[in-house]
């Protein structure tokens, strides 16, 4: 009797060893690491990028290292629309984009893209934050979160020619939008539109296959457009923007206080991008005039904006009630 009371508290002692070293196995979940690969395909010196550098180093500073990060720049791992892609099918968590990667997903966040749907640089950030839930709705099936929208400026007209006061001075111009969104604007005002990869436009303005683009003031200087083209008409038609969009298994699969660290980060990055970024075009503008460009304000945008109403109106209803619905809630934003 003695042996098999000995007996059984040895298999008792072993049992409760046993269940201890189990358990001293097993990892922490406080001390497993997370990696959070973020691309994006424009200059780690522009406000996107910046931005994209400190809500790495936000991340990792404020989850204590249990997020590692790793930053790619200006398309070194692919293009936007690549970038999106790796994003969708997991080799990367984040990337910087809005239409230009996601709408072939979710085709009617082209809007966003609309010419004179932003009243100022205020009103369009009031825009992306109001609109986040809804975007972040409409890509949650295809694996993305949308977070910390920023704006990269508002675009303005440029061309070899003249200046451009009203759309009359648009007649016979041959304008590149890189989309049919912008194609379609230019014709509604009485240009011929017509598409061509960023990095062939400057030898299509020298060779005069194009007369002239579009584009925020920034991204004019940073590629020396204006040394062709040396007439800017400020028609502030346009605003390109763009959030953080997150890989929605990645966030998921994150303890709570880690994405609170992430989203917070995010929010953090994008609102120093926004101030910033008003600066930068201000600051690009300057810089171009030095070197002679010549900048007119156009007096009366209601001679652009209002031509441009029927081609939203007709564009949309064209597209279908997902695109009604979308134009619906974002004019609603005040």
């Amino acid at each position: 009797m003695k042996n098999m009371t000995r007996n059984i508290t040895i298999v008792i002692v072993a049992l409760t060893l046993s269940l201890a070293i189990a358990s001293c196995s097993k990892s922490d979940p406080a001390d497993k690491t997370y990696q959070m690969r973020t691309a994006t395909p424009l200059s780690q010196h522009g406000t996107v990028g910046r931005a994209l550098k400190m809500f790495c180093d936000l991340v990792e500073e404020n989850s204590d290292g249990r997020i590692k990060t790793k930053i790619f720049y200006s398309g070194q791992i692919g293009n936007q629309r690549q970038q999106v892609e790796m994003v969708h099918d997991g080799s990367l968590e984040v990337v910087t984009s809005l239409a230009s990667g996601t709408a072939r997903y979710v085709p009617q966040l082209a809007i966003f893209e609309y010419p004179y749907i932003y009243k100022d640089p205020q009103h369009l950030v009031r825009v992306l934050d109001a609109m986040e839930p809804e975007v972040s709705g409409l890509l949650a099936p295809h694996n993305f979160i949308a977070i910390g929208g920023q704006s990269m400026g508002f675009r303005h007209m440029l061309n070899k020619h003249k200046p451009i006061m009203t759309p009359d001075d648009l007649a016979g111009l041959k304008m590149r939008g890189p989309n049919p969104i912008y194609v379609g604007m230019f014709k509604a005002l009485g240009a011929t539109g017509t598409t061509s990869d960023w990095s062939e436009i400057y030898s299509a303005l020298q060779t005069g296959v194009i007369d002239g683009l579009e584009a925020s003031p920034d991204m004019i200087a940073s590629m020396n457009f204006h040394e062709q083209a040396p007439y800017l008409s400020k028609t502030s038609h346009i605003a390109a923007c763009v959030y953080y969009m997150l890989r929605k298994d990645w966030f998921d699969s994150l303890p709570t206080d880690l994405q609170k660290i992430v989203t917070n980060a995010a929010t953090d990055a994008a609102a120093l991008q926004n101030k910033i970024d008003m600066d930068v075009q201000a600051q690009a503008l300057e810089k171009m005039a030095s070197q002679g460009l010549i900048i007119n304000d156009v007096t009366d945008i209601s001679r652009f904006s209002g031509p441009l109403e029927n081609f939203k109106n007709e564009y949309t209803a064209a597209q279908g009630q997902p695109w009604i619905d979308l134009y619906n809630k974002i004019s609603k934003v005040q």
